[in-house]
């Protein structure tokens, strides 16, 4: 009842589509000092559709097989509050020289085909070399590290549905890149791995299936609350299963816990930026490694799996006392749906403000 509301904290509504079914999710935040939070009328018509109701109770709509629960980028719909503009001098950015791109999973397992739908591989047209990792977000959108761009002098192309790299397995789809979207505020001669997010447009649609399939993003408020509390996170790709190692012949997984922010910026000699988390253990091997760069670091809650950060750099792989360092993909919510064209208003950040 209204009373009830009142003292509920809901204020992220989620939206993930997929066929005829819209999966909503809503999330637990401090509710507003003031008036209710409302999707568009639109929105609110179209929010949820079921086959069938369980009639048992709140939250129905999580019930196994009451809703398939994919998305795809038209559908990432919430509010998002306006925030003041956030720029991050960059005379406090140091070079990140000595740091090594993360090149792939150290104490991780073999993933199931199909497991991780989301993950791509990108691939050196020349050699075929799988040299760098990316999620699926749509048809045409893939989203990896700004620095992976930089890794090959010569041209390349998505492979979506890889399981192993030297087998043909037939789920496998090639897609060439048609446009690149590094973020604006990304500067190698400052630093290699600040704002280290871009996103690729492709030349022809991926064609979904049960192996092939985008993840969801959420906002900011939604997003940081599901790194923090759906610990630990799932991190996958095709590199080097140790520090100098091999590569990985089969796509790789490792859960990885979340990392507390004083902790992280007191393993390393370089800094953490406010735009970086950093995951993982101080003395288990396990962690990302040189070849999984620009791969998802993804949380699930109720079998949803959402995006949460991106593979980015780290000071060797799994060493005692060091941490992954990753994108914090919810401060480019409202840049991404913005490349996407899922917005058609201005603008006014491209990176949001950090919490302190």
């Amino acid at each position: 009842n209204a009373s009830n509301i009142s003292k509920l904290h809901v204020l992220v509504a989620v939206t993930c589509k997929h066929g005829d079914y819209i999966f909503l999710l809503l999330t637990s935040a401090p509710a507003p000092a003031s008036g209710p939070v409302f999707l568009s009328g639109q929105a609110a018509g179209s929010v949820l559709r079921r086959h069938r109701r369980h009639n048992r109770g709140l939250f129905e709509e999580f019930m196994q097989g009451n809703l398939e629960r994919e998305c795809i980028e038209e559908t990432m719909l919430a509010p998002t509050p306006r925030l003041p503009l956030w720029v991050l001098s960059e005379a406090e950015i140091p070079s990140v020289v000595p740091i090594r791109p993360f090149k792939r999973i150290v104490g991780g397992a073999e993933v199931t085909p199909g497991e991780i739908p989301w993950q791509v591989g990108l691939v050196a047209q020349s050699t075929g070399v799988l040299f760098c990792g990316g999620s699926i977000l749509g048809h045409r959108w893939v989203i990896t590290a700004a620095h992976c761009l930089l890794e090959t002098q010569d041209s390349f192309f998505i492979r979506a549905g890889e399981h192993n790299v030297y087998i043909k397995e037939g789920t496998e789809q090639d897609h060439e890149v048609l446009e690149q979207h590094i973020h604006p505020r990304y500067n190698v001669s400052v630093s290699l791995y600040n704002h280290d997010i871009a996103l690729l447009y492709l030349k022809t649609p991926i064609t979904f299936s049960t192996t092939v399939r985008p993840i969801c993003i959420g906002p900011k408020a939604f997003t940081e609350a599901l790194v923090k509390n759906s610990s630990p996170a799932t991190v996958t790709g095709w590199g080097r299963t140790r520090f100098l190692g091999s590569t990985a012949s089969t796509l790789q997984k490792v859960e990885v816990p979340f990392t507390d922010r004083t902790e992280c910026k007191e393993s390393s000699s370089a800094r953490i930026t406010p735009v970086m988390f950093c995951a993982g253990y101080d003395n288990v091997d396990k962690d990302a490694c040189q070849g999984d760069s620009g791969g998802p670091h993804a949380n699930s809650i109720h079998d949803t799996w959402f995006l949460t950060g991106i593979v980015s750099w780290g000071e060797e792989c799994a060493k005692d006392g060091k941490y992954g360092v990753y994108t914090r993909v919810s401060l480019y919510y409202r840049w991404i749906n913005h490349v996407m064209g899922l917005t058609k208003h201005r603008l006014a950040l491209d990176v949001e403000d950090p919490d302190p």
